[in-house]
């Protein structure tokens, strides 16, 4: 990425993808016409059931008993290799951790890396099940085993199957990015080829499909560019030595165009969930996803995986898919960070949420401490009995409570006796004389009644740094454990309240330790409030005065020119 300027190359993207989406209704016209125009057939899928059956349809008529497919996450969405099975077709899929899955009767854990949770144990172990003796486990051996058991499939295959990184409506064009070969292998020796793809793959011109090209490897793989980009126009076509064009010589005789809708389009008109439609399918959300880390792919998801996995699958699969997966989610915003086409994944994420506590609701000991954890008066009751209860616990301020194994390796943090707001005329007291700046600290519950040590060690800094520091509404709560747990009325109500009272605060800067909080409140009220235009404005004022400490910090030890000491 240093070579790069990533930022700039994510804005073009994220621009080409959203005028993309604004105009889909027309490219779809347009693809459409112009793949027709160079010997492709177009067929469009409401949904799932009705990609499968056009799929199996072409088989019937072509009498294909074996297809070979590369990867394509379209058609694990439709559940393709299954359904062709059931109709007497065999389905080989090509991409060696697709082929390994499948051998597992396993779905992929990864949107570009399948089989990532699979050892090279465990793939020998299958692979010597396939050629009836033992294999080695190294990554040659393997490799070894993949290409010639696969090499003989694409020679005898009837059709081929892949999906699309994109489709370029301006020359009715399929873009293949792969890094195998194999996509380049069943694109060209069988005689007919067939490309399912969600409709929001098209965009306008080569140019737009080159920008995916220039973040799509170094967004999931970290390469400057994958091994193999393909190009289709139309079947395959030469022209003889009379120049007399001559199709199928070099390649498939036909080309079957899938472009499936399967919910994309109620997606496209929500307001919130058509930025999703901007997936470039990188996989880079669950790369940095520390939940994802954790379980893997077929606990975290459900067909897509990941961050992006829990926003569109309850447009492709319903809201029970994800129902309890999205729970999973920590509200780390670390998928934010990366994502090429800038699609806000964690308040996307919440929206999901707050649609699944509609759909199973919450416990009721859950529903009773949020809604009681959410006005000062509230919070200061709620804290102040579990100070009482935690006492037989605590040890070095932590909290161990005795749920058997588990309390060996997992602690909470205790309820200070002494919170942060305890501490506000100290604070003041230390302020420099002649101040720089003149700043509110909003520690947030989290910092004021966990780790009140922490927001004073950062309005320290603060003043350090030569600002006036003072600790403002150290007994609200923000409202982030109500939107993360999807409810979605306490969290707007203490939306308003957070608004009103931060709106009075007189400082030059209001600056938050914690930058989840921060966060909250700079992006997330704005989108809470969306259906009410006077308080969506008040939110957006108040969000051009917040900034995250570190941020923060950073910012006054630049101007100041300010540097630290040498750690050791």
């Amino acid at each position: 990425m240093r070579e790069i300027d990533w930022t700039a190359l994510r804005d073009d993207l994220t621009a080409r993808k959203t005028a993309a989406i604004d105009d889909l209704p027309a490219l779809v016209e347009r693809f459409t016409e112009e793949a027709e125009a160079v010997g492709a057939k177009v067929y469009r899928a409401a949904d799932a059931a009705e990609a499968n059956r056009i799929v199996a349809a072409i088989c019937r008529a072509k009498k294909a008993k074996l297809v070979v497919k590369s990867k394509s996450m379209a058609t694990e969405e439709i559940g393709l290799t299954e359904h062709l099975e059931k109709q007497g077709v065999r389905a080989i899929e090509t991409d060696l951790g697709e082929w390994i899955i499948q051998l597992a009767h396993e779905r992929p854990s990864h949107l570009i890396a399948p089989a990532i949770h699979k050892t090279r144990e465990e793939v020998a172990q299958l692979f010597a099940k396939v050629v009836g003796h033992p294999v080695p486990d190294d990554t040659a051996s393997l490799v070894a085993v993949a290409r010639a058991e696969l090499r003989q499939y694409f020679l005898n295959a009837d059709i081929g199957i892949t999906g699309g990184n994109a489709l370029i409506a301006e020359t009715g064009t399929l873009l293949l990015v792969t890094n195998e070969g194999n996509a380049d292998l069943a694109t060209s020796v069988p005689p007919v080829h067939i490309a399912v793809v969600g409709i929001e793959k098209i965009v306008p011109t080569l140019d737009d499909a080159m920008a995916i090209v220039k973040l799509l490897a170094r967004s999931g793989t970290g390469q400057k560019i994958t091994t193999y980009t393909q190009l289709i126009t139309g079947p395959s076509r030469s022209a003889d030595i009379e120049l007399k064009t001559q199709i199928g010589v070099h390649g498939p005789k036909e080309l079957h165009f899938v472009l499936l809708d399967n919910g994309r389009s109620a997606m496209r008109e929500d307001p919130a969930f058509r930025d999703a439609l901007r997936c470039i399918r990188c996989g880079a959300c669950s790369n940095v996803c520390p939940s994802y880390q954790v379980v893997g792919g077929h606990v975290f998801g459900h067909v897509y995986t990941g961050a992006i996995g829990l926003v569109v699958s309850p447009w492709h699969h319903g809201t029970d898919s994800v129902a309890y997966e999205q729970g999973m989610c920590l509200g780390c915003n670390a998928c934010d960070t990366v994502c090429p086409v800038s699609i806000p994944l964690a308040s996307l994420i919440t929206e999901v949420r707050a649609k699944a506590v509609e759909r199973i609701g919450l416990s009721l000991p859950k529903r009773l401490l949020l809604k009681q954890w959410s006005a000062p008066d509230a919070i200061d009751r709620v804290a102040g009995w579990l100070a009482m209860l935690q006492g037989p616990f605590r040890h070095d301020g932590l909290v161990r409570v005795p749920f058997g194994a588990i309390a060996k390796e997992k602690s909470l943090p205790a309820i200070s006796e002494r919170p942060l707001h305890f501490r506000a005329r100290e604070v003041t007291q230390t302020n420099p004389s002649s101040p720089a700046t003149r700043v509110a600290l909003f520690p947030s519950c989290l910092v004021d009644r966990l780790i009140p040590e922490a927001g004073y060690a950062a309005a320290r800094v603060l003043q350090a740094l030569g600002a006036e520091v003072h600790v403002v509404e150290g007994r609200r709560c923000c409202g982030l454990p109500q939107l993360n747990s999807g409810e979605r009325a306490t969290a707007v109500a203490m939306a308003k309240d957070a608004i009103t009272a931060l709106e009075r605060v007189r400082a030059d800067r209001i600056v938050i330790p914690s930058s989840s909080c921060a966060i909250t409140i700079t992006q997330d009220y704005a989108r809470l409030l969306a259906g009410d235009d006077e308080w969506r404005e008040r939110a957006l004022g108040l969000a051009e005065r917040i900034t995250p400490f570190t941020r923060f910090a950073a910012e006054l030890a630049r101007e100041r020119a300010i540097r630290g000491r040498p750690l050791g």
